[in-house]
């Protein structure tokens, strides 16, 4: 028995497609259980959603807890704990269930992102419909931690006295999971295989941004250092280039001293500090003849 397409493989003498978690043997055309581990850039994957959800948490916290280091610290340490419990739910809850390891189908090329475009027509009349999980279990496994970190948001912030801050959070977060939701259900394979460098793009962006709005001087580099906010900020974005880096060195299988980067465009930003002289920038753009 011939089975067409790509995708397409024999599951209890039919050709159709493979149930979640078989893929088709394109020797045998037989679809076999998945049993193979994912790959570390694989975890870098699931772990880049991860830290997504946790920035957007992070976001809302720096912008609306503001000078208040108790509520800072509080709110830090919710937010941490209720997205690795939901990333640990997670594994718990995915094959084999009851453990932190994953049976995987791997990924071959960009096009197992979107079976669904790939299935056969037969003399260009009948469409055999084939459309599956092939990666699995990337793709369906960010919904399922993203849907826990949905439900464990929801309970644990109820425990708290309803503050400003808690309704915030909680309004942007009905936001911005959905948002992600929508995301990587569209763009999976792009997300894939270009994580790496939106991690060190954004985070290099984020850092200039922050830098220029709270440094202006060396005088501002000692106040700020006591801020615990905006030192969560820079740990953060440090984290942010560390992991894009890191992404980009298991993809190319490139040697791990190239993680000793992570701090060059912070080293960067402060050793040219003086050079820059925002100051002096914004008295000069005052001034009708710009002179100083």
């Amino acid at each position: 028995m011939r089975c067409p397409g790509r995708y397409c493989g024999i599951y209890e003498e039919v050709c159709s497609a493979c149930p979640r978690g078989l893929r088709v043997n394109l020797t045998s055309e037989l679809c076999e259980p998945c049993v193979n581990k994912p790959l570390f850039y694989d975890w870098l994957y699931m772990g880049f959603m991860f830290l997504t959800v946790l920035y957007f948490h992070m976001e809302t916290l720096t912008r609306h807890v503001g000078r208040d280091v108790n509520g800072a610290g509080r709110w830090l340490t919710v937010t941490v704990l209720e997205t690795i419990v939901s990333a640990i739910l997670t594994l718990l809850l995915s094959e084999p269930y009851g453990s932190f390891s994953l049976n995987s189908c791997g990924v071959d090329s960009f096009l197992d992102w979107y079976s669904v475009f790939q299935n056969p027509a037969i003399r260009f009349t009948q469409t055999i419909y084939c459309e599956s999980e092939v990666i699995y279990p990337l793709y369906s496994i960010s919904f399922k931690f993203l849907g826990f970190c949905l439900i464990l948001m929801l309970l644990c912030r109820t425990w708290f006295h309803p503050v400003a801050f808690t309704t915030r959070s909680v309004y942007n977060a009905l936001y911005f999971l959905p948002f992600i939701a929508i995301l990587h259900s569209i763009l999976c394979g792009l997300i894939y295989y270009s994580f790496p460098y939106l991690c060190v793009a954004g985070s290099l962006i984020l850092t200039a941004v922050i830098m220029a709005e709270n440094l202006q001087n060396y005088d501002d580099v000692k106040q700020h250092l006591g801020k615990p906010v905006f030192m969560i900020q820079i740990v953060m974005y440090w984290v942010l280039h560390g992991y894009g880096i890191l992404s980009i060195v298991a993809y190319n299988s490139l040697s791990y001293w190239y993680l000793f980067l992570t701090p060059i465009p912070t080293v960067f930003y402060l050793a040219t500090l003086p050079f820059s002289l925002p100051v002096v920038l914004s008295i000069s753009n005052e001034l009708p003849d710009g002179n100083v």
